[in-house]
């Protein structure tokens, strides 16, 4: 039969574990997807972008978790990490440094958001000008628009500024500076007098311009006081003494070691807390523009992946919009994970359209709206199905009888009757074919939240209904990570017994080997691992 009277109304279906195997997706490597019927892990191996989408309590850590653990073993890894779990439970990883930037946390490391802004850097001006449009992003919005492009504008000067004075940005300190811009306190007419002299004409411009405004009659002109207010409210989060001194020296970690020739392994652990997400957003934005602005400076060092957990907490950034398209050709590996789509727009304009049409891989687990159910249903296709037609069959049956009888008892032609009992018995045994979602919009909505549906398109010929179990319940994982803050008890690591069922192991700590001592994860002189799992050191797991 044709293919297209085959499967008239769609041909949807889920890919089997034979062709997932076929395109390599069971050997290990890239993010954890899930497993299929026979148990097999399915990871997403593309260098493309990852957007994963699941509601809150949909347990997107039993993705993660194995990932961190067995998916990225030679890239780096820079992780949102909101909750302070992620680094907590993967911290067990002998072969890797791992940093965990936690503002709110003792034992935090420090990090030099900006260490690529100074005075020898070939590329300063340009660079000053991408930190600065990170910082203050453009929102879009048309009442706000101006006064951004002109605070962006005051704050680069000050930037160039700064850097061509102290030798090297530090963000406590350039934030003093800009607390003050524009007043007529001693500090800031001696700062504005060396802007004048800067070798950068636009910082000159910038000093008479601010100048002129401190000797006008109307100090707001040119909308001074609405682009002060941008820059105030950008510089605000400096003032917490904690975020502070998080990115004060001395530093503990500078991302230009994450493109050190022959460097180890990083994973580096963004802890701010949730609830500090939209005021700390500058700084975070800052740590990721720099990484960036490194890693674009030198494309043959090692691949990193941005673990971009809760994204669309951090409020607007267009260049995390942008990396969907371009990260992937100088070796950064963005993955989204949102609770829905619609998340993605806090980012940018439309970035709910632009980001799902850069990703290779789609993951979709936990579905309760309404809206994103009759999206991935969509996404999903429709199927033909035969089903039988009981009234046609039987009407046929009864067309046969009465064409028996009519020859046995009326004298009706054999020949004629033979045709017509030909074609009735054909149709007693008719299917109809109806068309059918492959998963209707309710079947997403009430899926079991150990269920994932995953799109690979050009990778796997159709989606792929996938299984993912709770991490802890994993034999294959058993002594490689650490207890989860806020579930397992201190000292304790749920892990899986006999037949999958969770139990809990004790952890030790105790004086960390000498071999493991310069890891950043140990600087407090212990190391944890779990009882019964202690690791081989100077072998990799």
């Amino acid at each position: 039969m044709p293919f297209h009277e085959q499967f008239r109304h769609g041909s949807a279906r889920f890919a089997d574990p034979d062709e997932q195997a076929a395109e390599g997706l069971t050997r290990p490597g890239g993010f954890f997807s899930g497993q299929n019927e026979n148990g097999e892990s399915v990871w997403s191996r593309q260098q493309s972008a990852v957007l994963m989408v699941g509601g809150a309590r949909g347990g997107k850590g039993d993705n993660i978790i194995p990932s961190l653990l067995d998916g990225f073993a030679d890239q780096h890894v820079i992780s949102m990490d909101w909750k302070g779990q992620n680094g907590p439970i993967t911290g067990l990883q002998p072969d890797t440094h791992i940093f965990n930037w936690s503002p709110r946390r003792s034992g935090g490391h420090r990090i030099n958001a900006v260490s690529y802004l100074h005075i020898d850097s070939p590329t300063l001006g340009p660079d000053t000008k991408l930190f600065v449009q990170n910082w203050i992003p453009r929102t879009g919005a048309k009442d706000g628009e101006f006064f951004q492009v002109k605070a962006q504008r005051i704050t680069e000067g000050c930037a160039l500024a700064y850097v061509e004075q102290f030798g090297a940005l530090d963000l406590p300190g350039f934030a003093d500076v800009m607390a003050l811009v524009g007043t007529d306190t001693e500090f800031w007419t001696a700062f504005e007098a060396r802007m004048a002299e800067s070798r950068f004409g636009s910082v000159r411009a910038v000093a008479e311009e601010l100048l002129a405004l401190r000797h006008s009659d109307n100090p707001n002109a040119g909308g001074f006081a609405g682009a002060k207010g941008e820059i105030t409210n950008s510089f605000a989060c400096l003032t917490d003494e904690d975020l502070r001194a998080s990115v004060s020296p001395p530093f503990d970690f500078d991302p230009a070691e994450l493109v050190e020739p022959n460097g180890p392994r990083f994973q580096v652990n963004l802890m701010e807390a949730m609830e500090f997400a939209q005021s700390s957003a500058p700084v975070v934005r800052a740590i990721y523009t720099s990484v960036m602005i490194y890693k674009r400076r030198h494309l043959g060092s090692r691949d990193q992946v941005w673990l971009l957990d809760e994204i669309g907490n951090i409020g607007r950034w267009p260049l995390a919009v942008e990396l969907a398209t371009f990260g992937p050709g100088f070796g950064i590996r963005p993955i989204y994970i949102v609770q829905s789509t619609a998340q993605l727009d806090n980012l940018a304009p439309r970035a709910s359209q632009i980001i799902p049409n850069s990703c290779g891989t789609h993951i979709y687990r936990g579905i309760r709206d309404d809206g994103e159910a009759r999206r991935v249903s969509s996404m999903l296709g429709d199927l033909t199905l035969e089903v039988e037609d009981f009234a046609l069959n039987e009407r046929a049956r009864i067309e046969q009888a009465r064409a028996t009888d009519a020859m046995l008892f009326e004298g009706a032609d054999p020949f004629d009757t033979g045709r017509a009992l030909a074609l009735q018995d054909a149709l007693t045994v008719h299917k109809s074919k109806m068309r059918r979602a492959l998963m209707t919009p309710d079947e997403l909505r009430n899926m079991p939240s150990r269920m994932a549906i995953v799109f690979m398109p050009g990778v796997v010929p159709a989606p792929m209904k996938l299984a993912v179990p709770n991490y802890w319940t994993r034999r294959d994982l058993r002594g490689r990570y650490l207890g989860d803050p806020f579930h397992d008890a201190p000292g304790t690591v749920s892990i899986a017994g006999w037949f999958g069922r969770p139990r809990k192991a004790r952890v030790i700590t105790e004086p960390v080997p000498d071999q493991l001592a310069h890891l950043p994860q140990y600087q407090d002189g212990q190391w944890s691992y779990v009882h019964g799992f202690k690791p081989k050191l100077g072998k990799r797991r």
